[in-house]
């Protein structure tokens, strides 16, 4: 398939069966690995965590910017692990899904509409779901907080774990955060600005990178840094099956403060590892 005729395409990204494992084997893969093993210089402990069937949800913490190298390099470590033709989704911000072509070829790795029912549909038909909580919060944080677990009190997927009954699988990653430098991120200056009305992007990120040197917002594509990318996959963490606790403020509370407090402990223990930036 050219570009062209991806680009041509209307798919629905809120449709689980537009998943392509075709396209995922025959030309994601083989690009990705390719990426992650000779750009980012990738490491990774832990998968054999990673349940073998069944639905659960992926927890992870979120980097990098709009380019989403730390994404990347987790699909085709999943497909590794798990096999493309073993599906698994993963919840997509609109504005990611807002570009024709991005939202095209996205939606074909297993990306869908970020939506409680796109969440539960797929944990229903038995698949697992990877969910970045602290969304583009955590995605465009500044770089002095690049090894904090800050999902913002954004609690959505441990009431999906309760209501569905499926364990949560954390996993942290260090160094996406180094492929360019975010010299601060602001919610006032997203809201003073108005991106936060027009793109549901609640932060306005200044960076430090390649090409451009310096440049705002969250949108610009821009050459990464090659930092070499670490995960850690931690044990499915399980909540069990109880939809009334899930409309319980003090039980969601707890739990997330349990999750965040393992996959922050997670994080250090990666950031501990690192030397220097980007180097690894």
């Amino acid at each position: 398939m050219t570009l062209t005729e991806l680009l041509k395409l209307d798919i629905d990204p809120s449709d689980p069966a537009n998943r392509d494992p075709e396209f995922i084997r025959t030309i994601a893969l083989p690009v990705l690995n390719a990426i992650r093993s000779y750009y980012f210089r990738w490491e990774a402990e832990g998968a054999e965590q990673v349940p073998s069937d069944g639905p659960f949800i992926t927890v992870a913490n979120h980097n990098g910017g709009p380019v989403l190298a730390d994404a990347w390099v987790m699909l085709s470590y999943w497909w590794t692990v798990r096999g493309v033709e073993n599906a698994g989704y993963a919840l997509v911000h609109d504005a990611a899904l807002s570009i024709p072509l991005v939202r095209n070829v996205l939606v074909k790795l297993g990306a869908l509409r970020a939506t409680a029912e796109n969440a539960s549909r797929v944990l229903e038909t038995g698949q697992p779901l990877l969910i970045y909580p602290g969304g583009e919060l955590d995605c465009l944080k500044s770089f002095w907080r690049r090894h904090t677990i800050d999902f913002h009190g954004r609690t959505g997927f441990i009431k999906l774990a309760l209501k569905h009954g499926v364990p949560i699988l954390p996993v942290v990653n260090a160094g996406g955060h180094e492929v360019y430098l975010t010299l601060f991120s602001s919610q006032r200056l997203a809201e003073w600005t108005g991106i936060a009305r027009l793109t549901r992007v609640k932060t306005l990120p200044v960076n430090l990178g390649l090409p451009w040197g310096l440049w705002a917002t969250g949108f610009v594509p821009f050459l990464p840094l090659p930092a070499k990318l670490s995960y850690k996959v931690g044990e499915p963490i399980h909540v069990g099956h109880d939809p009334e606790a899930a409309r319980r403020p003090d039980v969601v509370r707890d739990l997330y403060r349990k999750v965040t407090g393992i996959m922050q402990d997670m994080l250090d223990d990666l950031a501990s590892r690192r030397r220097l930036p980007v180097i690894g």
